[in-house]
């Protein structure tokens, strides 16, 4: 045993003084190669890590979602008692990973659907409540109450296993693994070469390369300084101010000013002389290699968080505007036949009750017909009509249909139009349509003495359309939902009027927001291109 332990400590001696001896150059080469292969594990685990995080937040997000939506889904099933209706759409439930089961019971407890066909018909306990729990096996169990209003029809119960979803990340990882791993052994041994060529000057430029990629496991995006970048204009003697990378450092990141230098010098930015000079030497091209990799990697992730959530989005308003396609074309021709029916009777019968009834079906009737309207409008778009006007007469013409309404509400309209603004190209019906429900919503949400205020102003090629008032103001909580179809806190309407005023904007190419705080007011700014 002591001698065993004498040859260990031997060795180590003996390797520790072999490191001593080495020269600086070598010293520098192995410490260069040993941070960078501690890098690549970091980069490595990090890319790993965070996609299997954005998978199982991603899946965990949908079948939440796909929950939810199942949960309304059946509702006319369980009403009409369809268990065909209702298996089919268990079956597709099941189909997102890591579910281990789903079912549905009726009111009365009774299990009329489940992914396990020997529990149908058996009796569970109901909770109308909305719970989440985990057992000792891993499972997510999660209660969703089926519900119309105030009226419950049953309950979805599903079992979520954090084991499937595991496993089905790993599957969907395991290419990526294999490229990182190719990428990273070719990049090691690039590096080797690398290292030994250039151990001498690397120490300094190299520290700070990998602090700025340590910090890539604190989310932290930074390029990392260039002490030798230089611009265009300066070495070129380049005077065309219009160029957008005129002024700006690092010209050869800027995709609009590649594609320029490549068609009127006909030379790539990684050829050019800027480039190079700005480059050095191999550890400068390192560094820039690395800014154009960072630049580009928090482009890609914001927009892939921004195509997220557009699609989710998309997926959510194209289900709504079906639904409300469907039920508007199923109510619609009842509703016709009731306001034909009732005028009939207005004209054929006497009698001032029957009359005082039937002046209620019929406002309520014309009411319904206008909700129904409005949802098919949201469902069924029209598409843009650009017609070129002045937005300012345009505004003024809406404006003259509330007025009236205004000042006999005692409150106050107060506009400001730049005259500046030159004609352009819109569609006149829906941005009229679109500020009208702005001016609206300010209606209902102002009392007497309160403030409307209507303002255009030019900021370079857009113009800004400003509708603000001294109102209630919406909750900061519910910001985040006022322009999501059918979402509205009045006890009447249809909860589109937003959404379709979002989407009018968006269809001009143009950006809506709002700014609110409760008992302050709401303003809406509106920016639109100038075509």
């Amino acid at each position: 045993m002591k001698i065993c332990q004498y040859f260990k400590n031997s060795v180590i001696k003996k390797s520790v003084k072999n490191i001593v001896r080495l020269s600086i150059s070598w010293k520098i080469f192995f410490s260069f190669l040993i941070i960078f292969l501690i890098i690549v594990l970091l980069i490595n685990f990090l890319i790993i890590n965070y996609q299997r995080k954005s998978l199982k937040e991603q899946i965990n997000t949908n079948v939440l979602l796909q929950l939810e939506n199942l949960s309304k889904d059946v509702i006319d099933n369980l009403v009409f008692f369809d268990p065909m209706a209702i298996d089919e759409k268990l079956a597709f439930t099941m189909s997102n990973p890591g579910i281990e089961y789903v079912m549905i019971a009726d009111q009365r407890g009774r299990i009329v659907g489940h992914s396990d066909k020997k529990y149908l018909g058996k009796k569970i306990y109901i909770d109308f409540t909305k719970w989440q729990k985990t057992d000792r096996e891993g499972i997510l169990h999660i209660n969703l109450p089926i519900r119309a209003g105030d009226t419950y029809f049953g309950i979805l119960r599903a079992g979520v296993s954090e084991n499937k979803i595991n496993h089905h990340i790993d599957d969907v990882t395991k290419a990526l693994k294999n490229y990182i791993y190719i990428i990273s052994s070719f990049s090691f041994i690039l590096t080797i070469f690398l290292s030994f060529m250039l151990s001498k000057t690397l120490l300094k430029p190299l520290q700070k390369l990998k602090n700025k990629m340590a910090n890539i496991g604190t989310d932290k995006l930074e390029i990392c300084e260039n002490p030798n970048t230089v611009l265009c204009k300066d070495i070129l003697k380049c005077e065309k101010t219009d160029c957008p990378a005129f002024g700006k450092e690092r010209c050869w990141i800027i995709k609009e000013a590649k594609e320029k230098c490549k068609k009127c010098h006909n030379i790539d930015c990684h050829d050019c002389y800027v480039y190079k000079i700005s480059c050095g030497d191999e550890i400068g091209y390192l560094i820039e290699t690395f800014n154009e990799m960072i630049l580009k990697l928090k482009y890609s992730l914001e927009e892939l968080d921004k195509a997220t959530k557009e699609k989710l989005k998309l997926e959510k308003s194209s289900a709504m505007a079906e639904m409300a396609m469907t039920v508007a074309h199923e109510i619609k021709n009842p509703l016709n036949a009731i306001k034909a029916s009732t005028a009939y009777i207005k004209s054929n019968f006497q009698g001032e009750v029957l009359r005082e009834f039937l002046s209620i079906i019929d406002k309520e009737t014309e009411r319904l017909n206008e909700l129904i309207t409005s949802f098919l409008s949201y469902a069924r778009p029209v598409p843009i009509k650009y017609e070129k006007g002045n937005i300012n007469e345009a505004i003024k013409e809406v404006i003259k249909l509330v007025e009236m309404e205004i000042v006999e509400d005692h409150k106050i309209l107060k506009t400001e139009f730049e005259n500046s603004i030159p004609e352009f190209y819109f569609d006149h019906h829906q941005i009229k349509q679109a500020i009208l429900n702005l001016l609206v919503n300010a209606i209902d949400a102002t009392k007497s003495g309160d403030l409307i205020e209507i303002k255009t102003e030019k900021l370079n090629n857009k113009i800004r359309i400003i509708i603000k008032d001294t109102g209630i103001g919406i909750p900061e909580e519910l910001l985040g939902k006022i322009f999501e179809p059918f979402f509205t806190t009045k006890t009447t309407g249809s909860g589109l009027g937003l959404a379709c005023v979002e989407r009018i904007i968006k269809d001009h190419e143009g950006s809506i927001k709002v700014i609110s705080k409760q008992k302050e007011g709401t303003e809406f700014i509106i920016e639109l291109p100038l075509k």
